[in-house]
């Protein structure tokens, strides 16, 4: 009886072994990349300028929604936007006088971040206001429109690459409206804006802060593709990221139905992106003519997928050099067309501006710079690295980088 009951025992725990083993095989739980983004609730009563931005984009939806997504605009267009949004252009003005600590919450991929059009649409009137202003001879409204738009820009690259790309653009086409006024000014008014100027560069929050954003949304992709792998979508993969990525959705089509399969191309997808990543972020303290050039292609199944779930991050590190070094040369235009103002010879070098304030950031060295009494010429070496003598496009961006408009 004792030796039947034993022969039960061991056949019963040979039955839970196996179920249990196969059990754990076959359920295995697959890697999270990422949770499901929390929302952030800004505060009305805060001391941090990013709950006043936010708040300020969500009315700004609202009161013109109809021309939130416009592309262009008419004169007529221009006044009544502005008129519909001139509280929330008042309110982000205010808060520009707070410091800033930027609330970012990562997006999932083919969707904008939640505060981008009614932030777009702001710096957009305070572009608007300065036009108006620099054509009726206001130089003092479009000083001010341009230094205070310009601190929201800067402001907004504290997010991710998306958030930073509208934040310069914004600080982009706010310089490119004053540029040509510069001679007409005031030695005051020249002043006012290199002051205005500094104090806005001074709120750029550092790229390696934008970069681990970025990394957040890198992540929030790389679940999008895991979870598009176990669902019958791919074409909405193929939709959102062109033909590029054909080779790849064919292998996770024949994959799809083998969790481990799925979870080795995860892995070997996540290991190329961090790789790359790694790269971008080296890359940030290098002058550009030094930096690694980008990777448009991958060893292994998944191809191109990786420039996608990074396309964003590499671009941006060109773009804020360029807004650098813009930034950089009209403090400097304005500093020493306000000498010049004054009767008093142009500035023989460099020397007696803040060492900072004169480093090109595409060579790591001071701009070039050459004066005599009658004249001057600064500019940045640009892309390429090198001197070309100041000669640069209708773009003034190649072969040297040039601030725009200034008749030099």
């Amino acid at each position: 009886m004792e030796q039947g009951r034993f022969k039960t025992t061991v056949a019963l725990s040979v039955v839970v072994f196996v179920m249990l083993g196969c059990h754990s095989g076959d359920s295995e739980p697959e890697k999270v990349w990422a949770n499901e983004p929390v929302a952030y609730n800004p505060s009305p009563n805060s001391q941090n300028a990013f709950d006043a931005y936010a708040l300020a984009a969500l009315d700004a939806q609202t009161l013109a929604q109809s021309s939130i997504d416009r592309v262009f605009f008419f004169p007529d267009q221009k006044t009544e936007v502005s008129k519909k949004i001139e509280r929330c252009v008042r309110e982000v003005s205010r808060a520009t006088e707070m410091p800033c600590q930027f609330k970012f919450v990562a997006h999932k991929p083919f969707k904008a971040p939640q505060y981008q059009s009614g932030w777009r649409l702001i710096g957009r009137v305070y572009q608007w206001n300065a036009e108006t202003a620099c054509t009726g001879s206001d130089f003092d409204t479009a000083i001010k429109n341009v230094v205070t738009g310009s601190k929201f820009g800067f402001d907004l690259t504290g997010g991710g690459a998306t958030d930073a790309s509208l934040g310069l653009a914004i600080v982009n086409n706010l310089r490119r409206v004053i540029t040509s006024y510069l001679g007409k000014m005031t030695p005051a008014q020249l002043d006012r804006l290199a002051k205005g100027m500094k104090d806005a560069l001074s709120r750029k929050p550092s790229l390696n802060d934008t970069l681990k954003n970025e990394h957040e949304n890198m992540l929030q992709t790389l679940q999008y593709v895991a979870n598009i792998m176990k669902t019958e979508d791919l074409k909405g993969l193929q939709q959102n990221m062109g033909p590029d990525v054909n080779e790849a959705v064919r292998y996770i089509d024949q994959i799809r139905s083998n969790p481990k399969k799925r979870q080795a191309f995860m892995t070997e997808l996540s290991n190329a992106c961090e790789e790359e990543f790694s790269a971008i972020q080296h890359d940030i303290g290098q002058p550009a003519n030094l930096r690694s050039k980008p990777k448009t292609d991958f060893t292994g199944q998944w191809k191109k997928l990786p420039k996608h779930i990074l396309g964003t991050s590499r671009p941006l590190l060109e773009l804020s050099d360029m807004t650098l070094a813009r930034t950089r040369l009209l403090i400097l235009y304005a500093e020493i067309y306000r000498v010049g103002k004054q009767n008093k010879p142009y500035p023989t070098s460099l020397t007696s501006f803040t060492r900072e304030l004169t480093i090109d950031p595409f060579s790591a060295t001071p701009f070039l710079y050459h004066a005599d009494q009658a004249e001057f010429s600064i500019y940045s070496v640009g892309l390429n690295g090198r001197d070309d003598g100041g000669d640069s496009d209708e773009t003034f961006t190649a072969p040297d980088l040039r601030l725009e408009n200034t008749g030099q």
